[in-house]
């Protein structure tokens, strides 16, 4: 992997990027100042055989991913730990084990996910057993998995669209690893195949993602008066509906009639079935596939959240998409589970970073980053160099429980403008490996003042 100045940054970008959708480009920063969200000042280059090993290095992190779904739901303490209500459970387990109408099992209603991982040869500090520590070494020119946001990944506009133009508008590089567009239109086809067969008809399919920092000014007098005070429109950055027009024009593509509302929007009848309320009364249009950008623990959090569950359980009902199982694989508490799993297998943890639920780590561990188990853009995420506190950001996860990852942080390339740490984007479509995206900071961690910048593959 190389970072590259790039020999040609477009002139009229900002106009191109905000054209395609990318209208939250410039980043607020503490001091009030702004910058870009996108750069094109440099790109990361990749030979076809580093890609092919991030490829295949994916398919395994999938099987082990399986392998930990099924470990969870075979120890509903572990379930407990993760936060995962009881009465949530048995739709979690029924979507995680699909049957057709024979009874033979079939795998659908899961689109797509991203891993975030860190590339290539940096050693793990102050591990607590030499084996890991060799595993570290052997792990060099490899992926080692930071996290799996398996709900409700966003950056899909800027590695589906965004930064496919800017190859396609430079021709940098030989090509770039990206069939996330394509595959997106072909997951549809076939995950709402069988959802049709299941509900009897072909179904509208609805993108529903929060009016929170998404509310256009248009539909400012649907909010109730109570809620008002608390979105200002002239803030949105609309990167959840910008995200959400992507996956709506893939199914769009895929043949599906789709439609866009937003969460507050959705009504729960009396029936305790689900429907768009966006209608006058008397005037029922039943949500048959709801694509939700709302994670499954705000929704389970939420006062219908345990309707959508019962609904789910009878014929007939909405399918959400992602499935509830997500809930096994979007809590960073799969990561101690991983290293439980597969800690001591000689190949598969060369994908891992030991990982712990807090308390749990070893007491030599002293480099470490504590993270909250649901938490976003690296918010509430504490790094601890040799005993002592490096970085800790504020955010709204402190009262969750947490897990203790292994310090391994990643390499830092240097440039014009300071410290650039790179951690990437890999995403899965329909459970195939489908390309990249990188976001890089001025610290380890990754959060909302990070920059997105492109990839190639070099000759």
């Amino acid at each position: 992997m190389e970072r590259r100045p790039s020999g040609i940054v477009r002139e009229n970008w900002p106009d191109v990027v905000t054209e395609q959708g990318l209208t939250y480009w410039q980043t607020l920063m503490p001091d009030g100042s702004t910058r870009s969200y996108w750069s094109e000042s440099a790109h990361y280059a990749f030979s076809a055989a580093e890609i092919d090993q991030m490829h295949a290095d994916m398919v395994t992190l999938l099987d082990m991913f399986v392998t930990a779904g099924d470990f969870i739901l075979a120890h509903p303490e572990l379930m407990d730990r993760l936060g995962i209500p009881g009465w949530a459970r048995l739709e979690v387990a029924r979507s995680w084990d699909r049957r057709d109408a024979q009874g033979a099992p079939v795998d659908w209603g899961s689109v797509y996910g991203r891993i975030d991982a860190v590339y290539g040869g940096n050693r793990f500090l102050d591990l607590a057993t030499t084996d890991a520590q060799d595993a570290a070494d052997a792990a060099l020119g490899r992926i080692r998995l930071y996290e799996f946001n398996a709900d409700t990944p966003t950056s899909l506009l800027e590695t589906a669209i965004i930064q496919w133009s800017w190859f396609e508008g430079t021709k940098q590089g030989d090509d770039q690893w990206n069939g996330v567009f394509e595959m997106l239109v072909d997951a549809w086809k076939r995950n709402l195949s069988h959802a049709e067969a299941e509900l009897g008809h072909k179904p509208c399919v609805y993108f529903a993602c929060t009016w929170h920092d998404n509310l256009l000014p248009e539909f400012l007098d649907a909010v109730p008066p109570e809620q008002r005070s608390q979105i200002r429109v002239e803030d949105c950055s609309y990167e959840d509906l910008q995200n959400l027009r992507v996956m709506q024009e893939t199914c769009r593509q895929a043949g599906y009639e789709t439609q866009w509302l937003y969460v507050e929007q959705i009504h729960l009848g009396a029936d305790g079935r689900f429907y768009d309320g966006r209608f006058p009364d008397g005037e029922q249009r039943h949500l048959d596939v709801v694509f939700k950008l709302h994670a499954w623990e705000h929704i389970c959090a939420e006062p219908f959240g345990q309707a959508v569950f019962e609904d789910m359980a009878r014929p007939g009902g909405t399918i959400w998409v992602e499935p509830p199982y997500k809930m096994l694989w979007s809590t960073k508490g799969l990561l101690p589970v991983l290293w439980q799993l597969f800690g001591r297998d000689a190949e598969r943890s060369l994908l891992l970073i030991p990982a712990w639920f807090d308390g749990e780590q070893p007491p030599t561990l002293t480099s470490y980053v504590r993270k909250p188990l649901l938490g976003r853009e690296g918010a509430n995420v504490t790094v601890v160099v040799d005993g002592e506190t490096v970085l800790s950001t504020p955010g709204p996860y402190a009262d969750q429980g947490f897990v203790v990852q292994a310090y391994a942080p990643p390499p830092n390339f240097v440039g014009f403008e300071g410290d650039n740490f790179p951690t990437l984007g890999l995403w899965y479509v329909d459970g195939e490996p489908a390309g990249m995206d990188i976001r890089e900071g001025s610290t380890v961690v990754v959060d909302n003042l990070s920059v997105c910048v492109p990839h190639v593959i070099r000759g």
